[in-house]
């Protein structure tokens, strides 16, 4: 039951931090925990250099290694937005676009080199933001 009570307080304490963009998300989600950086950072294996600069707006985007290993301990529905909800699952979610549109055709949709497309389908490399935004702007999720 104490512990319910600090859950719900410490909830409440910072309910209200806003979460408009990747270092507000993971500062709320970070606190939530009651971790501080190096905690968290040594806990998960990531440097705290890396949590200190996202959470400052130095760096506006973390790899999905580093996102997996973030989520082992802290909340993806604070954490994630659509873009890293989608960056978590680009393989299963670019197949039925790639089925659907062929492989040519969506790389031209949306702007981008068929290679690039291929490394993205196979989860070789993250899609960018960018090219995120360009299939949800043009409906294709």
């Amino acid at each position: 039951m104490v512990f319910q009570i600090a859950t719900n307080w410490k909830f409440l304490q910072y309910a209200d931090m806003p979460c408009n963009n990747l270092a507000q998300r993971l500062k709320k989600a970070r606190m939530l925990t009651g971790m501080s950086q190096v905690e968290l950072a040594k806990k998960v294996g990531i440097s705290r250099s890396v949590l200190n600069e996202v959470e400052a707006g130095y760096r506006n985007k973390i790899l999905r290694p580093t996102l997996l290993k973030l989520l082992t301990v802290l909340d993806k529905d604070i954490l994630c937005d659509d873009y890293y909800c989608f960056v978590l699952e680009q393989e299963q979610k670019l197949k039925p676009l790639v089925e659907k549109y062929g492989l040519r055709n969506l790389a031209r949709m949306i702007g981008v080199d068929v290679s690039s497309l291929e490394h993205w389908k196979r989860g070789d490399y993250q899609i960018s933001r960018r090219y995120y935004d360009k299939i949800v702007e043009l409906k294709l999720l």
